[in-house]
């Protein structure tokens, strides 16, 4: 006698979460997507009216009495604050997830705060999580600037993958006469895409098959990432479609060939040739770091709209930029001039130090004030 099992769904469950004003805006995009059950999107703000008008059915309000509902005002301390405040429903919603995605924009408050507490807390509970965010348009200034850059370093210590979306490359990449709006939708549709792409990979069975554990295993090279989904049509050149996945033009330039991991998603009609799947895996292996760990899933769908869709994350890449530190708003920043010499240059402490009958307490020096308090209070691993 044979029993029949009662089948549930064990679809991996993916959590995309927009931070503050950005993440948000890109939550109200998704929202007009057909994506699987399994996908949950969630606004989270410390701004009460924006999270109001957000267009999906999980909103979540941190640092109520941190910010009462006006906002982090542009101060990364306030949204790391916030985050801390509310870190019980962050962390029921993390816990509920099997993948995070998270995504919004560095260089504000809530974002540059929020963000790297809450891959912390994804971190503690060993959740994987991707982040996709934005740095700022240059006009913005250096300051706003630096914050991203900060808030950019702390979310690298915690999160597995980071993909990162400069606004200039917007500029320089699309139509001049493009409108803001659609701009922001080119940039936003990297992240749907490739929602897209993940969750039909691995919420169903294909041909070759990639599995959650699989995806874990490639996102787990912590570091910078690139990710991208390209189609190609009849008698169009597969070699082109890959680097179209590849080098997305409005994501950071970063060196493909030090990614320690990839993830290849392949959808094909049933017409897909053996030597096509071949020179996919090949071109992958040759883009990237000879040891990399590439995993290639085929999945064949018969009424696809075109005759390949590849969508590829590659992940581990080390960062080689300069890192720019933020200077205190307290005390002016001091510059060295090239036409200045070591032995021209004061050490103010040392000529403290020596003065007489001089107790000084160096605890308000600004030095202090090299690092910000929300990033001196980030408890890293």
């Amino acid at each position: 006698m044979f029993e029949l099992l009662n089948q549930t769904n064990n679809s991996p469950r993916i959590s995309v979460f927009g931070v503050g004003g950005c993440g948000c805006n890109t939550i109200n995009q998704l929202s007009q997507v057909a994506f699987n059950d399994n996908v949950q999107l969630i606004a989270v703000n410390t701004d009460y009216q924006s999270l109001a008008i957000s267009q999906c059915s999980t909103r979540l309000q941190i640092g109520i009495e941190t910010t009462k509902g006006l906002g982090a005002g542009a101060i990364p301390q306030k949204g790391y604050d916030a985050a801390q405040e509310s870190e019980p429903e962050i962390r029921e919603l993390i816990k509920l997830s099997d993948i995070i995605f998270i995504t919004g924009g560095m260089g504000g408050g809530t974002g540059t705060g929020a963000i790297p507490y809450m891959a912390s807390v994804a971190r503690e509970l060993n959740k994987p999580l991707v982040a996709v965010v934005t740095t700022p348009f240059g006009f913005e200034g250096n300051k706003r600037m630096q914050l991203a850059n900060t808030g950019l370093e702390e979310l690298m210590q915690q999160a597995d993958a980071v993909i990162v979306l400069p606004n200039d490359k917007l500029g320089q990449m699309l139509d001049k006469k493009i409108t803001l709006v659609n701009a922001f939708f080119e940039s936003n549709r990297i992240l749907q895409d490739v929602l897209k792409g993940v969750t039909t990979t691995i919420s169903q069975s294909g041909l070759v098959n990639i599995d959650l554990n699989d995806f874990i295993s490639v996102i787990s090279h912590q570091g910078r990432a690139v990710m991208g989904v390209a189609k190609q049509m009849p008698n169009e050149d597969l070699q082109q479609t890959i680097c179209n996945a590849l080098k997305n033009p409005l994501l950071e330039d970063v060196d493909l060939t030090q990614a320690k991991g990839a993830i290849v998603s392949i959808m094909a009609n049933e017409n897909i040739e053996l030597s096509q799947y071949n020179k996919i895996g090949e071109t992958l292996h040759h883009q990237l770091d000879p040891s990399a760990m590439v995993i290639i899933g085929l999945t064949i769908v018969p009424d696809l709209d075109c005759e390949i869709e590849l969508m590829v994350i590659a992940t581990g890449i080390p960062t080689t930029e300069r890192k720019v530190p933020i200077q205190s708003t307290m005390t002016p920043s001091l510059e060295l001039k090239e036409r200045f010499t070591e032995s021209e240059i004061l050490n103010i402490h040392e000529f403290l130090n020596a003065q007489p009958n001089n107790s000084v307490d160096d605890s308000h020096l600004e030095y202090n004030y090299d690092i910000p308090t929300y990033s001196r209070q980030l408890n890293i691993n």
